[in-house]
Order: C-alpha cells, then structure tokens, then sequence
C-alpha cells in the first residue's frame, strides 16, 4: 500500500504541490512539542519520571471519571501526573476510565449533584448545560495547537468558565488538549465535494451534524465502541477522530485513507462543583489543586502532540494506512467561515476567540 496519494492528473502540479504545503503546514503545527517549549505556562513536563503514587490510607480521596482507555494518554499522562502531584498534598486521585461509571452526560450529573469530584466533559455536552460552552467544538476556531493553548488559558474562556460555573454550578477546572481531528476514509478527501454523499460516524452531538452538513457531509452519530464494526460492515463510510483515538480504535484495520483535515483541534474541559471547589477544598489545597491541574494538563498536550507525530510515522513506515497530505484544508475553512457563525447562537464569541490567537 501506497503511503501517498496520487497527484489527481486534472489538477495543475503546483495548485497540488501548493496544497499539499498547506496541509503539511498545518500537521507540522499540530505536532511540534518544540514550538511550545519554554512559554510560561506552557512549558513541557517530562512525564518520563511519572510512577504510581503509594496511597496513604489517610489520603483523602478524589473520583475522576473519564471515557477514554486506560491506555490513553489523558489516564497514563493526565491522570497519572495529576495523582503524582497531588499525592504530597495527601490527596489520592481514585481514577474510573472506559466509562466504568456512567456516560459524559452521567459523569456530568454526578458532578454536579456532589457524587463525584472530577469528570471529562466534551464541550458539545458542557454545551447541554450552558450553550455557549460548546463554541470549542466550533469546526476550525483553531489552527494549531498554539492557538488552542492560548485560548483555553485566556481571558474570554475563563469569562466564560465562570458564567458555566454561575448558571449551572458546574466549574471547569482545566482545559487539556485532546487531539486534532481528521477524517479517514476508503476514497481520498481531498475536497468539500468528496464528501458528498458520504455517511461519516460522528460523536452524538448536534453540532457536529451542523460542522458536517456545512463541509459537505452526512453526519451519522454513532457509539465509538459501535464504529469499527460499522465501517466493516458498510453502515458508515468514513469517521473522524484524532489520530491517537483512531490508533487506539484501530481503525486503520478498517479504513484506507487517514486524510489530514484538521477540521478541529479539540479539547475536553476537567469539570469539578463549584461547591467542591470554594467549599471543600480550603485555600492551600484549592492552590496545590490547581497547580497539580496545571502539570496535568501540559503532560497531557505534550504525550498527544508526540503521539500524533508518533502514529502518523509508524503508518507511514508499516503501510498501514494511506497518508493523505493533499486536503484543501482552506476550501473546508471558508465554508465553515461564511456559514457556522450565523448558524449558531455563538457565532460572535466563535469569532472573538478566533481573533484573539491570530
């Protein structure tokens, strides 16, 4: 198997060659560790060093439910770093992944009815609770991870965190990056019109049906744990997830084609109660609390980031799925940006967050 897709011989060389730049660009942003080194807050952890923390049986304990693989690196990383930290402060995060106790929007409800301190929450299902929330799952507010980093450790977001925190006594703790997202598929993407006609597995959220209807395709929502048999059975076409969900899906089994689309560079919130945060916590463990957030959360970005540069050269290497590097990105971004902001009622914080990273 090819690790590179044909140039389309009706395409001028250099509009393919120009393209191509273009998407090399945009995974070149999204994968360099280096790029984010040495910025204050975002400086990289070595999480090399990370081991398993002895608990003290006197250790009060902290619940974190999340979706993902024990193998995933919001456990072995996030996780994992935030348990090391915190462990010094006599606090033992008790961690349930694989949705062992309930859905996102479960885990959102025990939170917020005081039977669990921390849960992931995606921002489309923070966005059922305060609909503004779900602007980071907007197709396109970000480029790069430069531009997420930023945003989701300024000014507008923590406005916004505290409006969520007010209306739902929800608190978001902590942004952690989760991937960028790209399409994979049995035929090359390289345009809005070859999504035409296609059934792509989506997460089960409205949103994503309106970033998709906008690119050009047919949003099927489905269960991640239903989609490997879908797309080998023929029910879908294509999916989209970051490249170390579709690694861990082993997708690549099912699909041809990963096509770097970069359609978005996402990330899930650590929500906490408001009530745990300013009650339960007093004020030198609320200052340890969110320092061990903090490490967690660049152990986290940094494990994802060489992942996805990882994976993406083990595929290359083993064949194992064609590359697609060809994607008119910018053709998916000027439909998402003459059509998404008026389609949604954050429209305008989208395009305020948009102009704040570039």
């Amino acid at each position: 198997m090819s690790t590179a897709t044909p140039l389309d011989p009706a395409r001028p060389k250099h509009e393919a060659g120009s393209r191509r730049r273009r998407a090399r660009t945009v995974l070149a942003s999204t994968v360099s560790v280096l790029a984010l080194a040495g910025c204050g807050l975002m400086e990289p952890v070595d999480t090399s060093a990370i081991k398993a923390a002895e608990v003290d049986p006197d250790a009060r304990v902290i619940r974190f439910a999340h979706p993902y693989e024990p193998t995933h690196p919001v456990e072995t990383c996030g996780v994992a770093t935030l348990t090391e930290e915190l462990a010094d402060d006599g606090i033992h995060v008790e961690s349930y992944p694989s949705a062992q106790i309930g859905s996102e929007a479960e885990t959102t409800e025990q939170v917020a009815t005081g039977g669990l301190e921390l849960a992931v929450v995606g921002p489309s299902f923070l966005g059922v609770w305060h609909k503004d929330a779900e602007v980071l799952d907007g197709a396109f507010i970000f480029t790069d991870v430069d531009e997420f980093d930023e945003a989701t450790t300024g000014p507008i977001l923590a406005e916004l965190y505290d409006e969520v925190a007010e209306e739902t006594g929800l608190r978001v703790t902590s942004t952690w990056y989760y991937g960028t997202r790209h399409m994979t598929s049995n035929q090359p993407i390289n345009t809005p019109e070859d999504l035409r006609g296609l059934k792509i597995r989506t997460p089960d959220a409205p949103l994503y049906l309106t970033n998709f209807a906008i690119m050009g395709g047919n949003a099927t929502p489905m269960a991640l744990s239903e989609a490997y048999l879908g797309l080998q059975q023929g029910a879908i076409d294509a999916q989209e997830n970051p490249i170390p969900t579709i690694a861990a899906q082993n997708f690549q089994e099912v699909q041809e084609y990963i096509n770097l689309t970069a359609h978005s560079v996402q990330g899930i919130h650590i929500v906490a109660s408001e009530q745990f945060v300013t009650e339960a916590l007093d004020e030198d463990e609320r200052a340890g609390f969110e320092a061990a957030l903090e490490e967690a959360r660049v152990a986290t970005r940094d494990c994802i980031v060489a992942q996805e540069e990882e994976t993406l050269a083990e595929w290359e290497e083993d064949e194992a799925i064609v590359i697609n590097d060809e994607v008119d990105v910018e053709a998916f971004q000027e439909l998402i940006a003459e059509e998404l902001p008026s389609q949604v009622p954050w429209g305008d914080l989208y395009l305020e967050i948009q102009e704040s990273v570039q």
